[in-house]
């Protein structure tokens, strides 16, 4: 029996796999598919999932094999092009919108998972049933390939085995949301170089023809055209007529198409996350239309936010910490599609009045504060409004100290010891802190966080997320609040 059971081996199965082997998790990761899907799917990654790259020493790696994007804009009716996502390094380290190759990213992960002592992969898999008892999961799998059937048992189960999730469907968990009345054109292509027309992604709000265009990893562009209700999308298929809409983005570029595809989003939540010890992650737990480039990341911070939360538990933490597992994502996740529907409908606005009203809109802000500071915030803070914190956190977002991830405008996570650490300045709170076994790190630069907000410290859970935070005096209800969802 191993100790956890991930079904579902793309990206988030992967993240969390290796997150959890880095914890000395015994891990059992299967998946029906013999091998990576070899065509792009995810578009983008965030600064938070980049971080959380850098957990697992894979930063770099990805960004190899990544292109940092400049911005994004919305274009309006008349061509032009409104910035309203500003990529600059921030307070997270990391860029905050890159283009990547998931194929290329899936193998950099598996690489790593490779090297895991205590992670296992099996291929060519599929899961027939769960038997949920007190202390265990037991499943049932078979070949693809057909064959004798085995049972597989674990300590927990965690689907991540997609939108049309075979654990939760076990489980009988409905996916609660809708579908969108639209469909959507995707051509990804092969180019000989970045498009000169197309710097960065780009939302151009035609009312005859919404469209998405963006650089992918080096050497990559994606297309994405919305087709009206009632539209037939063969012809739109047809080699000639992808050609021909590719052909006005072109500016002596070549290009060769990998897939023309139709697609309809959704907005979908699990209604529970969890049914003792079976949990859910990812688009097994959630899916969301694409305009804000947070399909994988939501799942990549589902991982993050689980794996340390297993292994507590696993560990000796209550089980009870669990639950706040979808306690803390839950929020962020709905947060997120808000979003990205909010961006999905500027647009595919196709009404004249509307698309006006919108570019006027538009026009007005360009170039002012309103327009830096929407451009600088469209993306939701990653904070945590409950859940597994010392005390709750304020109930505005800007204003939490407890509950807020913690910065590191350079490799602060680097320096810090793998798990829970105290990082401080001063000298009483850190011996403090020492004594009662908690490690402790100077935080270096983002001290300044500390000090903007007239603390001495703040207690990292190993996720980075602030528990607990406060002055020399607070040392000590820090540390009993950590034993409590601990199994320090």
């Amino acid at each position: 029996m191993v100790d956890v059971l991930v079904c579902g081996l793309g990206p988030v199965g992967q993240l969390l796999a290796l997150l959890l082997g880095d914890q000395g998790v015994r891990v059992l990761a299967i998946d029906r598919a013999d091998d990576v899907y070899p065509l792009p799917r995810a578009a983008v990654v965030d600064d938070e999932v980049l971080r959380i790259l850098q957990a697992v020493g894979l930063d770099g790696a990805v960004l190899a094999d990544a292109q940092v994007q400049a911005g994004a804009s919305v274009v309006t009716e008349d061509g032009r092009a409104v910035e309203v996502l500003a990529a600059s390094v921030g307070r997270l380290g990391h860029p905050p919108l890159v283009s990547i190759n998931q194929p290329a990213m899936e193998r950099t992960l598996l690489r790593a998972l490779a090297d895991r002592p205590t992670v296992e992969i099996r291929r060519g898999v599929e899961l027939e049933t769960i038997d949920r008892r007190a202390d265990r999961v037991d499943v049932h799998v078979r070949p693809t390939s057909g064959g004798r059937g085995e049972r597989l048992s674990a300590r927990y189960l965690i689907g991540c085995d997609g939108g049309g999730s075979a654990v939760r469907a076990r489980l009988q968990v409905p996916f609660v949301g809708r579908t969108a009345p639209q469909r959507w054109i995707v051509v990804d292509a092969l180019v000989d170089r970045p498009l000169a027309r197309v710097p960065h992604p780009h939302f151009v709000g035609r009312a005859a023809r919404p469209t998405v265009t963006l650089p992918m990893s080096p050497g990559r562009h994606r297309w994405e055209w919305m087709l009206h209700p009632g539209e037939d999308p063969a012809p739109f298929l047809e080699p000639a007529a992808v050609r021909a809409a590719l052909d006005e983005w072109l500016d002596g570029e070549t290009v060769e198409v990998e897939r023309a595809v139709v697609y309809t989003f959704h907005t979908r939540t699990a209604a529970t996350w969890r049914r003792g010890r079976v949990l859910l992650a990812g688009d097994a737990a959630h899916v969301m239309p694409p305009f804000a480039g947070q399909g994988f990341s939501s799942g990549a911070r589902d991982a993050a936010n689980l794996s340390w939360k297993l292994a507590a538990v696993l560990g000796g933490a209550p089980e009870a910490l669990l639950d706040s597992y979808e306690t803390e994502r839950r929020p962020h996740v709905e947060a997120m599609q808000r979003t990205a529907n909010l961006m999905g409908g500027i647009v595919q606005a196709t009404t004249p009045w509307v698309v006006r009203a919108r570019d006027a809109w538009l026009h007005a802000i360009d170039g002012t504060r309103v327009q830096r500071f929407l451009a600088a915030n469209v993306k939701p803070l990653p904070t945590y409004g409950a859940g597994a914190f010392s005390h709750p956190p304020h109930r505005l977002p800007p204003r939490r100290a407890v509950g807020t991830l913690f910065p590191q405008t350079g490799r602060l996570d680097d320096r810090l010891p793998r798990g829970w650490v105290a990082v401080t300045t001063d000298a009483v709170a850190a011996s403090l802190f020492e004594e009662a076994g908690v490690a402790v790190a100077d935080p270096g630069a983002d001290g300044a966080w500390l000090h903007d907000r007239a603390l001495t410290f703040a207690l990292l859970r190993p996720d980075r997320f602030v528990f607990a935070a406060g002055r020399v005096a607070d040392v000590g209800q820090a540390v009993a609040a950590l034993r409590g969802v601990s199994a320090t």
